[in-house]
């Protein structure tokens, strides 16, 4: 399966669902152009398909969190596979990510 990304806004808040697994850098070309187009940094990265993800999905998650913090917002991952949940603890990503089991707890982090 490869991998593939698709948006939408909900409750003025941009999802980017994520399927299928990262193996290569060349994988995130369009997720890299969504992310050049953002105007709404209130992010929410829906991991729930992602079945696997490389470095050079973690560096994306990462500098889409930099970019969101350098325009005054913040991103969320909701529901991450035990795989992805095990590679974020390895990582400590799981200390710098607001994580959540739901798309609705996520949309919440934006209301605090």
């Amino acid at each position: 399966m490869s991998f593939s990304i698709n948006q939408h806004i909900n409750d003025d808040v941009l999802v980017l669902e994520m399927s299928g697994k990262i193996l290569s850098d060349g994988d995130l070309d369009t997720a890299k152009t969504i992310l050049d187009k953002i105007n709404n940094w209130r992010i929410i990265i829906d991991l729930s398909n992602l079945t696997h993800s490389n470095s050079s999905g973690i560096a994306f998650m990462v500098k889409t969190l930099t970019r969101a913090r350098v325009n005054n917002g913040d991103v969320a991952m909701v529901k991450p596979s035990a795989q992805l949940a095990k590679l974020f603890e390895i990582t400590k990503m799981h200390e710098v990510f607001s994580i959540y089991d739901s798309l609705e707890e996520a949309k919440n982090h934006f209301n605090k």
